[in-house]
């Protein structure tokens, strides 16, 4: 996400500590701790596919609306998207075939969607 949007590092608290794409980045403890939470987020929408999904878009609403308060804009959530699609393309390789990125593009609509409607923009 640094490397498409490098404007959007200071919104997270970790930049006031370290250098964008800096080994001190990547070891930051509050790095850590928020790549964890998205990781887990993202997870979590991934097994819930199929299911009830009100449990996790109410997450994904409280979640939009305090992504406001650090200053996301609605305009950022394709930033991340993308930043998603080419991470997973990299780590997958051939098996990201483009019925998987297809997936991947509705998974990431669902929770950016909800997101978006919870912060209200």
């Amino acid at each position: 996400m640094f490397t498409i949007a490098p404007q959007v590092y200071p919104l997270f608290s970790f930049s006031k500590d370290t250098e964008i794409l800096s080994d001190a980045m990547f070891e930051n403890p509050k790095f850590k701790k928020h790549a964890a939470g998205v990781i887990r987020t993202v997870n979590k929408a991934v097994c819930m596919l199929g299911s009830d999904l009100a449990p996790l878009v109410k997450t994904l609403h409280g979640l939009g609306k305090r992504h406001v308060k650090y200053g996301v804009l609605e305009a950022h959530y394709p930033i991340v998207g993308q930043a998603l699609i080419e991470t997973l393309a990299a780590a997958m390789g051939e098996a990201f075939t483009d019925e998987v990125k297809a997936a991947w593009v509705d998974v990431y609509g669902v929770i950016s969607g909800a997101m978006i409607e919870g912060a209200a923009y």
